[in-house]
């Protein structure tokens, strides 16, 4: 038994899977932000070969809560991830970068809207950005509203309407099983959670929680800094791609003004912050 984690029969198991090559420097933000997690959850950590000592910092975690360490060879990060999820036993599934974190009650929060709304299927929460000593240094001033169309035909992107946070996301095993997201996102190296995203929004409508979820840490030398426009060429806008994000932003915040009331709202006591 893992003494942060406070477990119940009845509430549903939550799947997190992190993939990581040396990640040595950052991993233990990500490990600490999910030891005081209470919710019923697993963590799978996904290796495609670290020489870094990951692998132990991984270990010293493992009396702490439920994380299991597993490395094998990968084609990338989406490769990565569908070897994790493979593994994954949960009814909820969401993965989180090596140095990108939860806070304390994202996991009892995500629990208790998946139970009360069982016809909802994905959700996300507010997005926010921390520096790279794990400070958080943003978030936005209004909680967005995602319109499922735009997101299926890909108008969240850059240059466009804006990134959905990929650190935010989580959703239903049924959803991720039914646009058969293992084959569809190992088909890219960069940009295969934006191509998640469109298949989700073909069967499901992303839903808003009023909370920030998950902190996106940003890093100069990130893969998504260095190689973004090997990114623009796999969500087919292209490397010459127009910047209509100031535009974007101000459609966003009108939207999310308008539709206020699809915001899922949770009661006061989904936020536990105490840490045992």
């Amino acid at each position: 038994m893992w003494p942060s984690c406070q477990h119940s029969l009845n509430s549903m198991l939550i799947s997190i899977v992190t993939p990581v090559l040396n990640g040595a420097r950052t991993i233990e933000r990500t490990l600490a932000s999910l030891s005081v997690q209470k919710a019923d959850f697993e963590h799978i950590v996904q290796d495609g070969g670290s020489n870094d000592g990951t692998g132990g910092i991984v270990a010293s975690y493992s009396s702490e809560y439920p994380v299991s360490f597993h490395q094998e060879p990968d084609k990338g990060i989406y490769d990565a991830v569908a070897n994790g999820m493979s593994k994954a036993n949960g009814d909820i599934l969401a993965w989180l970068g090596a140095g990108d974190y939860y806070l304390p009650w994202t996991l009892s929060t995500v629990s208790s809207i998946f139970e009360k709304y069982p016809e909802i299927d994905w959700i996300t929460g507010i997005p926010a950005v921390g520096s790279d000593n794990g400070e958080v240094v943003k978030t936005v001033p209004l909680a967005p509203i995602y319109l499922q169309l735009a997101i299926k035909r890909g108008w969240y992107r850059d240059g466009c309407l804006g990134f959905l946070q990929q650190e935010s996301m989580f959703w239903r095993r049924s959803l991720w099983e039914q646009v058969n997201a293992p084959q569809l996102i190992r088909r890219y190296r960069y940009g295969g959670d934006f191509h998640l995203w469109k298949a989700f929004a073909a069967h499901s409508e992303l839903r808003t929680v009023s909370s920030v979820l998950a902190v996106f840490s940003c890093s100069i030398d990130q893969t998504s800094t260095r190689l973004r426009g090997a990114y623009l060429d796999e969500v087919d806008c292209g490397r010459d791609v127009s910047d209509a994000t100031w535009w974007g932003r101000l459609f966003c915040r009108l939207v999310s003004i308008g539709l206020n009331g699809r915001l899922l709202r949770p009661k006061i006591g989904d936020f536990s912050q105490t840490v045992n």
